[in-house]
């Protein structure tokens, strides 16, 4: 390259690297803060769901209760498997989709894609179980930004990781329709908000 033309990009890079401070600014500025606020919210959710159960009932009774469980739902992963999955899951996609987001998208895919799995589930008999389904929001997310971005092949382990976990439900179509509608849900919501 002639100096014009690594001036050029240089001028680029800077400019590029300017953007996405930028960008990042605000509440989720940091390393991964809201994948690791959100993993911690699911392990205090699990730790209330197995030692204290009596404490959310009050709260989640009656029709306002009915949306607080909903929303509750997105961070409870039902048992200490499922913690572990949606942890290292959301550990492994929301890392990479928190870097391509703002901190209000990441969070309404989150919450979205749990709400939207745990309801799908929880129509079929499995209760109101979303915190593993949020993670698939997640993974939808990330595979629709992939897509945008022509990287098939980053998207490609996304769809890895879920067919594993797929094969790790046991086929129950309960979960199963968790599992898909929360995926479809964050694919959606990446396609509305233009990931």
């Amino acid at each position: 390259m002639d100096r014009e033309a690594r001036q050029y990009w240089k001028v680029q890079r800077r400019q590029m690297l300017r953007r996405d401070r930028q960008r990042r600014g605000g509440f989720g500025t940091g390393d991964m803060l809201l994948t690791k606020v959100l993993i911690g919210l699911m392990v205090l959710s699990f730790l209330l769901e197995r030692f204290v159960p009596g404490l959310l009932a009050p709260l989640t009774s009656g029709l306002a209760g009915l949306a607080l469980s909903f929303l509750l739902s997105a961070l409870s992963p039902g048992s200490f498997l499922g913690l572990l999955f949606a942890g290292v899951f959301l550990w492994i996609v929301g890392s990479q989709l928190e870097v391509l987001t703002t901190w209000w998208q990441y969070l309404v895919i989150f919450f979205a894609s749990g709400i939207v799995g745990s309801w799908a589930s929880n129509t079929l008999g499995a209760g109101l179980v979303g915190g593993t389904y949020a993670s698939f929001g997640l993974a939808g997310a990330y595979v629709m930004a992939m897509a945008n971005r022509r990287l098939e092949g980053m998207a490609q382990w996304a769809i890895v990781l879920l067919a594993i976990d797929v094969v790790l439900s046991g086929f129950q179509p309960a979960l199963l329709a968790g599992m898909l509608a929360a995926f479809f849900t964050g694919l959606i919501v990446a396609r509305l908000s233009r990931i």
